[in-house]
């Protein structure tokens, strides 16, 4: 199940948030001025539910490696393909922006969001990935870089029930990359 891998790793990484506290502001400093980073576009409306809104940047990213390792050890074993390939990513990653939302009646909102994140991204050469289109399942995943290194890859995510924003900060190995986007599809 993809979309599972990734509400597993959304799981996870929503954990590692309840555990910043007071770190948070030393843990975020610096992801801006990664090259990886990318500036999404914020859903607009009277009904929109933030539920997690965190960026984690170079500070903050031992101790997410260290926590998520723990919990994809105690895991169980039919997720052992999607741990192995977030395990690789962690070990690159240098930051992290991730942002939940409730969708309730103002999906467009969402999708609009996710049109103009591309865009944008676009403008300053991303490239997409994958757009994928699942039912109620509208997935675009995008990245920027090079052949030997992508220096940040971009998910948006709109279902009926949630919205999800991530953006996650390297350099990444492009094959780790790969791996990862294929137990998306």
């Amino acid at each position: 199940m993809p979309m599972n891998a990734l509400k597993i790793s959304l799981i996870i990484v929503a954990s590692l948030l309840l555990l910043s506290g007071a770190g948070y502001l030393y843990a975020s400093s610096g992801v801006k001025s990664k090259s990886g980073y990318a500036k999404l576009v914020t859903p607009q409306g009277p009904s929109v539910n933030t539920l997690i809104s965190v960026n984690i940047g170079p500070g903050g990213v031992a101790p997410t490696r260290w926590l998520a390792g723990k919990i994809m050890e105690a895991s169980d074993s039919e997720h052992e393909v999607p741990a192995i390939v977030a395990k690789r990513l962690l070990n690159q990653l240098e930051g992290l922006q991730l942002r939940v939302y409730e969708v309730s009646g103002n999906r467009q909102s969402f999708d609009n969001a996710i049109a103009e994140s591309v865009t944008l991204l676009k403008q300053k050469s991303w490239e997409t990935m994958a757009t994928i289109r699942d039912g109620d399942e509208h997935i675009v995943v995008m990245h920027t870089g090079d052949d030997e290194h992508i220096n940040g890859v971009s998910i948006m995510v709109s279902t009926r029930d949630k919205a999800v924003f991530v953006n996650l900060i390297g350099p990444f190995d492009p094959q780790s990359i790969a791996d990862a986007v294929g137990q998306i599809k």
